[in-house]
């Protein structure tokens, strides 16, 4: 049961890149809107460069095969909607790390019991060791990057949807072309596969989700610039900390997201709230990867293909699609 969608795919929700070079211009407006939200994560460094950068974009839609599985077929008339919503998040990250074509990536979706969705890359490549600490990045970026797939089976990275949450809570977008409005008493899917792809290629790693302690002698990329500071986890990476402000918080209990309800990070979680945060999404609305977002994964080596190596190249990576997708109106909460 495997259905994939090509490169050859050309609705415009897909087609996220051309050949040749994007401009991306920096307007003060939504600076200051930003600042007066109380976001926090904009610095001098942003205000004082230059006000349009060049970002090659050739790069093209990902090729996915994606298998499905938990549901003896049951649910089939969802494989097809699922299938293009996962090309539609793998692009958007893939268009941070990747130059050309990316090679073939082989998800298995599992159909289970879960409250809501998880995901994660089904192996890790060793970078490099300090003393008995070795150092690894998810393999799923391995796979895109040069072909390298899971050598223990055939598949390089896993969803798990709850049934019921897919069911009941999730929305498909019936035009992804015209991109509707998302209904106010349901989430996104395409939100949601977006979150799950920065696990799969970024957010995840091998220390305790409430000590941070890590369980083996591996890290990740991740792993390896989480701090405690005074008793909260916090990512350290310098591109991070200079989009941010400072150390960026991560979720207590959930160290893989960003933000928390209260106390350090709740900029984070302020409706709409950041992609990567650890609580909450809110049905209605929309979400792409936020500044924050493409800055940790610069920390993590995945952003490529930027024509001046600053900060603000890459805020601006994710900058436009952040504030044009932001759904102005609050709605009903839904929990990631």
């Amino acid at each position: 049961m495997e259905q994939g969608l090509s490169r050859a795919v050309t609705t415009a929700t897909t087609l996220l890149a051309s050949s040749g070079t994007r401009p991306l211009r920096w307007i003060a407006d939504l600076i200051q809107n930003r600042n007066s939200q109380g976001k926090g994560i904009l610095c001098s460094v942003v205000c004082s460069m230059s006000c349009c950068l060049a970002v090659s974009t050739a790069y093209s839609s990902p090729l996915i095969n994606v298998g499905f599985s938990g549901d003896n077929g049951q649910l089939s008339s969802y494989y097809s909607p699922i299938t293009r919503e996962l090309v539609v998040a793998a692009t958007a990250w893939e268009d941070l790390f990747v130059s050309g074509n990316a090679f073939t990536l082989n998800v298995n979706v599992i159909f289970d019991n879960s409250p809501t969705a998880n995901a994660g890359s089904l192996f890790s490549t060793v970078l490099y060791s300090t003393g008995p600490l070795s150092v690894f990045r998810q393999g799923a970026v391995d796979t895109v990057l040069t072909g390298v797939h899971n050598p223990s089976g055939p598949y390089d990275a896993a969803i798990h949807i709850g049934t019921s949450y897919l069911t009941n809570e999730l929305w498909f977008d019936p035009n992804p072309a015209n991109n509707d409005s998302v209904p106010i008493d349901k989430t996104d899917a395409e939100s949601i596969f977006l979150h799950e792809f920065g696990h799969i290629f970024a957010f995840n790693g091998n220390r305790d989700q409430f000590t941070g302690a890590l369980s083996t002698n591996a890290e990740s990329e991740f792993d390896d610039l989480v701090s405690f500071i005074n008793n909260s986890p916090y990512f350290i990476g310098s591109y991070a900390e200079s989009v941010y402000g400072g150390p960026v918080p991560l979720t207590v209990g959930n160290i893989y997201h960003v933000g928390n309800p209260s106390g350090p990070g709740a900029d984070l979680e302020t409706y709409p709230g950041d992609l990567m945060n650890g609580n909450i999404f809110f049905r209605g609305s929309r979400y792409n990867i936020s500044a924050v977002d493409a800055a940790i994964a610069a920390d993590l080596g995945l952003v490529v293909e930027i024509a001046e190596p600053d900060t603000i190249a890459i805020f601006c990576v994710s900058l436009v699609g952040f504030w044009l997708t932001r759904c102005s109106r609050r709605s009903v909460e839904a929990r990631i």
